[in-house]
């Protein structure tokens, strides 16, 4: 009996191992899917085994989400859902807008039929990152679908940030996601340069923002050479910082001469 135990279980094990492509089992008809997203960063899928057998169904990242208005939702993470004979799954997946003019609102959503192609390279860097933040994913594909920019990437965040925090400036941790979102895209695309690479406002703040700044030298091809020889994009000295001398470009000094009454 214990043996006829044991055969039975490793036969469910098998079965569950051999996961069945979502899109097959939809074809199949041997799922029924009630998908819904927020156009933005999440979407929610319950699945239902319409057979008498166990099954694991994939959905990869990658796959393309659509709603009845055109706006599509990408996947981010791949799922395995192990259903029982008739039974159900619940899960909330991690997605990412696939343009910036996405409304963030609740609406019903179909599986796409067709890939983004300008994924392809960049969504495997990705698999490798457990604890990628969703931020950093979603500014990487604006920057590969549309050469998104600076200002338009913080009225983004300006946007989907909670009430009450909306005017809040740019955190040294959104700063951090920037420089890694370029990072992937230069990996990815390396033979084109994205339009925020350029950007003097992120690379001021990256070069100044100690949870970016190793990246960010990489990133733009800097070295220690480069701090020694003056350049201005990179964080003044501890003399500047401290205001040692007269005249030495110091944020008081700074400020001091913008107050001061401009010269006939």
């Amino acid at each position: 009996m214990l043996k006829s135990a044991i055969v039975l279980l490793a036969l469910c094990v098998s079965v569950f191992a051999e996961a069945v492509p979502f899109s097959a089992a939809m074809e199949a008809q041997t799922v029924k899917a009630a998908l819904s997203g927020n156009g933005r960063d999440s979407a929610s899928v319950r699945l239902t085994n319409t057979t008498a057998q166990p099954m694991t169904v994939a959905i990869p990242a990658g796959a393309i989400f659509i709603a009845e208005n055109g706006e599509r939702q990408v996947v981010l993470r791949s799922l395995d859902a192990k259903l029982e004979p008739m039974g159900e799954a619940d899960a909330v997946l991690p997605m990412a807008a696939l343009s910036s003019k996405n409304a963030g609102t609740q609406r019903t959503l179909r599986l796409s039929p067709e890939a983004e192609p300008k994924l392809t390279p960049l969504l495997p860097l990705f698999a490798k990152q457990n604890d990628l933040p969703r931020p950093t994913a979603q500014l990487a594909i604006f920057i590969v679908m549309e050469n998104m920019g600076w200002e338009a990437w913080t009225q983004w965040l300006t946007a989907t940030r909670p009430a009450g925090k909306a005017k809040q400036p740019t955190s040294p941790a959104e700063v951090a996601q920037a420089v890694d979102a370029l990072a992937f895209v230069q990996l990815s695309t390396p033979a084109k340069p994205p339009a925020l690479l350029a950007d003097e406002a992120l690379k001021r703040l990256a070069l100044r923002n100690p949870w970016a700044r190793g990246k960010a030298m990489a990133l733009y091809g800097l070295s220690v050479d480069n701090v020694l020889t003056g350049d201005p994009a990179l964080p003044p000295d501890l003399n500047q910082l401290l205001h040692t001398t007269p005249n030495d470009n110091c944020p008081i000094c700074r400020q001091r001469q913008k107050m001061q009454p401009e010269l006939p």
